[in-house]
């Protein structure tokens, strides 16, 4: 069940790739799904399950070895049907990925076999030794069967990159660490080790220079399939279309919602045209909950920031008492909430994550969301919660306090929760995210509570031992006694037997 629900995602590896629609392709290593895609957009579709199965005399304009691990030693057979303009696509695990580092049954297997082991860099050195000086690598989170995170090695990775990345999980596998803090520190100290810990690979070769300005590709693959979009960052734009056919409409709700945010005198990069939604690619300019998480140490700057935004939203927000009958109470009453200011079209993913500050200007993108009659300071409360960095570093609690908004996080954690439900497909997030972990740091946790309740154990036997050692020493001192008290008895009777052997001589006595 887990893995069909999983299948749905195998396509997302080769789903962006730009393939020229009347090109013919040959599939080493066979799988009917990616088959079915490629058909899609390509006019000649060939695949075979192993190499052996090759025919040399046909030629193809591209040659795709899916699955590397399991096909090694392939790439120079496989330059044979290609075509002298061709391209080699090459996807694969990387056996020192990062994924496999957390895992402790995976660490063993790398401790054994790491001289013989497939790297990124090793699959590189093969493809330029066969005549393909010209390679693009893409590296990929969490793997290339359910791609989310498809990031060019000319791209500057960022943390951000990998706030989403869910690290695939089996059921109660040990993990060593979290592999999102680690990733993130490796981008901090040193992101061109990006290479080696990347868990898949997708690497693209030819003689010729390859012509690209794809620098990443992401999905979000845990909302339901009417919310489902690919997102593709190139050169100097971003372009975001339908993952599946079901979203087409999510895209056209898009548009509607960039054209109201437009009219309510907010400044936004995005824009549709050809049925996708882009937006400028803004360079060199950190987004603004960088740079709230880069000063989580001043909650005065913090607090500007987000009342800067909160004046902008309160331009088109009216009190409650003008829209009481159309806000959904969410089992609070009037009273309390009475004090929010709402708003008729909320866009309520107004966020800093989702900002730029330019040219003293808060200019916003990724506008996909709309809903009616929210309170404006609900997304201002989002917008804390949604800097997930803040969130590590500083009591929530303190700077809601300190917005005039705390009264009101029960409220508004109703309405977040409300929004997710909708959006999030709660089967696969549950596969995906949901899993029983036994990380390292638990299991020394229960080692050092499983070392207490045998020191407990122990103690408590130890007790029990003196309490019996206790009962047996008054047992012994009670039959002590008892045998006291026997002897005494018999010593009695010892005694009335004499007086009676005295009497009775006595009155023989006297009798004669």
């Amino acid at each position: 069940m887990v893995q069909n629900i999983l299948e749905t995602f195998e396509t997302n590896i080769i789903k962006w790739y730009p393939f020229k629609n009347d090109a013919a392709i040959i599939q080493i290593g066979t799988n009917k799904t990616i088959e079915n895609e490629l058909k899609k957009v390509l006019k000649d579709v060939k695949s075979i399950s192993k190499i052996d199965e090759l025919e040399e005399n046909t030629k193809y304009d591209y040659a795709l070895i899916y699955g590397y691990e399991k096909q090694t030693d392939t790439i120079e057979k496989t330059l044979k049907v290609l075509n002298e303009n061709g391209k080699l696509l090459i996807i694969g695990n990387n056996e020192f990925g990062i994924n496999n580092w957390s895992k402790y049954d995976k660490v063993l297997e790398l401790e054994k076999h790491c001289e013989k082991l497939s790297t990124i860099k090793k699959i590189k050195e093969t493809v330029k030794k066969n005549g393909l000086d010209e390679t693009n690598t893409f590296y990929v989170f969490p793997n290339y069967k359910y791609a989310e995170i498809i990031i060019n090695e000319q791209e500057k990775i960022e943390k951000g990159h990998i706030e989403r990345y869910c690290p695939e999980i089996d059921e109660n596998e040990i993990k060593i660490f979290d592999e999102n803090k680690i990733l993130k520190n490796i981008i901090v100290n040193n992101p061109e080790m990006i290479e080696f810990f990347a868990n898949s690979y997708f690497i693209e070769a030819s003689k010729k220079e390859i012509d690209t300005d794809i620098k990443l590709v992401s999905y979000n693959n845990c909302r339901k399939e009417k919310y489902r979009l690919i997102t593709i960052i190139k050169e100097d734009i971003v372009e975001k279309m339908s993952a599946t056919v079901e979203a087409k409409e999510h895209i056209n709700n898009m548009k509607e919602t960039i054209q109201k945010v437009k009219n309510s005198g907010i400044e936004i990069l995005d824009y549709e045209k050809d049925d996708k939604i882009y937006s400028k690619l803004i360079k060199n300019n950190k987004k603004l909950d960088e740079i709230i998480n880069e000063n989580y140490d001043n909650l005065e700057y913090i607090i500007n920031i987000l009342k800067d935004i909160e004046n902008i939203l309160l331009k088109n927000a009216i009190e409650y008492a003008e829209c009481k009958d159309k806000v959904n109470l969410r089992g609070e009453n009037e009273e309390s909430i009475s004090k929010l200011h709402f708003l008729q079209e909320a866009f309520w993913d107004m966020i800093p994550k989702n900002c730029f500050y330019i040219n003293e200007q808060y200019t916003f993108f990724d506008q996909e969301w709309k809903e009616e009659y929210l309170p404006a300071e609900f997304l201002i409360y989002r917008a804390i919660v949604n800097s997930y960095d803040l969130v590590r570093n500083v009591n929530i609690d303190e700077l809601l306090e300190k917005l005039g908004i705390l009264e009101y996080k029960e409220y508004f954690q109703k309405i977040d929760e409300e929004l997710r439900n909708e959006i999030i497909d709660k089967e696969i997030f549950e596969v995906m995210y949901l899993k029983n972990i036994k990380a390292v740091d638990n299991l020394i946790n229960d080692q050092k509570i499983t070392n207490k309740c045998n020191e407990q154990i122990k103690e408590d036997n130890n007790n029990k031992q003196k309490y019996i050692i206790e009962l047996e020493e008054d047992n012994r001192k009670k039959q002590e006694y008892i045998e006291m008290l026997e002897k005494d008895r018999t010593a009695k009777q010892e005694y009335i037997s004499k007086l009676e052997e005295k009497a009775n001589k006595k009155f023989h006595w006297r009798g004669k």
